[in-house]
């Protein structure tokens, strides 16, 4: 992905890239400095647990970035994909059936991106509470951004689950979607409370 060619559509009047898509390079950059991180914390310590753990964190991340990146151009052709289901012809009661199954569908589509971009986050948040508890404490505030960008990602995949999740028609689907998100919020929350128990620690050592 061209990040300043990113930046420029994001910025412009143009349908795509949106919220969605800035939620997905929000966790790529929380991976990449998480990947620093792990870097710079392999072989301090001369704990070999310690060492293998971290390059498990970094062949992860290295592997996550890309795919994150691809995750934020799926959520912009599942855009484009429900503007072109709103196009379909609706002339008659035959065509207008087909067109609202298109929308229904398409809006399924539109919501499976950002579910899988809060599977991601899980992972990341992992990462991230590793990082903070074991990580070069040189870099803690590297790897603290690196938190807020994952929470940031969490909460952006969220919004955009909800508001296509609002589309949806059919009761049964819709409840489904929110069932697979309250258990995602729920192990996101679990993980997120550690983290800043562990931040405000640290902060409180630097406040004395």
């Amino acid at each position: 992905m061209d990040l300043n060619k990113f930046f420029e559509d994001l910025a412009s009047r143009k349908p795509v890239p949106g919220g969605g898509s800035a939620s997905c390079v929000a966790a790529a950059m929380a991976a990449a400095l998480l990947e620093m991180v792990a870097q710079l914390s392999i072989g301090r310590s001369g704990d070999e647990t310690l060492d293998e753990q971290f390059e498990k964190i970094l062949s992860g991340t290295r592997e996550l970035k890309p795919r994150l990146f691809r995750l934020a151009e799926q959520d912009a052709a599942g855009y484009m994909r429900v503007m072109e289901a709103f196009k379909l012809p609706k002339n008659t009661a035959e065509e207008k059936a087909k067109r609202s199954q298109a929308i229904q569908r398409a809006f399924e589509g539109a919501i499976a991106t950002p579910l899988a971009l809060l599977q991601e986050t899980l992972t990341l948040a992992q990462w991230s509470a590793y990082t903070l508890e074991k990580g070069n404490v040189n870099a803690f505030s590297d790897a603290g951004v690196a938190y807020h960008l994952i929470r940031t990602a969490f909460e952006g995949g969220k919004m955009n689950v909800l508001i296509n999740l609002e589309s949806l028609k059919d009761k049964e689907v819709k409840r489904g979607y929110m069932e697979k998100l309250n258990k995602l919020e729920k192990t996101f929350d679990e993980k997120r409370q550690e983290i800043e128990k562990r931040m405000e620690t640290w902060t409180s050592k630097i406040l004395l």
